[in-house]
């Protein structure tokens, strides 16, 4: 997705594109991103269309090729594949919190949760960061 990264404003077109359920309009688009005319839009809509990303539909624009290498796209949300990485660690180091309070600790429970809190974090932060890439 090198050519929609290049672009901030084409990249918010395309991601927002991406979220609707159904086409939309350049006029719709131009409102809910508070874009500046409705000629930028149409610009970078005709730039995605060259690309293969988009296409018009009689009722407006959507996306024709999804190219989002770390990411998913449940429904209409774009998830980062390291949310359920994430949420593995966090659960097993909730699990192992709790097991550790109902028992006597052990040294590799003990080791267990400080690796599984490393790994938990590293998965966190890049959740973090590709969210922050994603809006940006």
């Amino acid at each position: 997705m090198e050519r929609v990264s290049s672009n901030s404003t084409r990249k918010k077109i395309y991601y927002y594109l991406l979220k609707q359920k159904s086409p939309v309009n350049i006029k719709k688009i131009q409102k809910d991103l508070n874009l500046s005319s409705v000629s930028l839009v149409y610009y970078h809509i005709r730039k995605l269309e060259e690309e293969g990303l988009v296409k018009e539909t009689n009722e407006g624009y959507i996306v024709e090729k999804v190219v989002l290498s770390e990411f998913i796209r449940l429904y209409n949300h774009v998830i980062p594949i390291s949310v359920f990485w994430a949420s593995f660690f966090v659960s097993s180091l909730i699990l192992m919190i709790t097991f550790l309070i109902l028992d006597r600790p052990i040294d590799g429970e003990i080791f267990g949760i400080i690796i599984v809190s490393i790994a938990s974090a590293i998965f966190i932060n890049d959740i973090l960061k590709k969210y922050k890439d994603l809006i940006a």
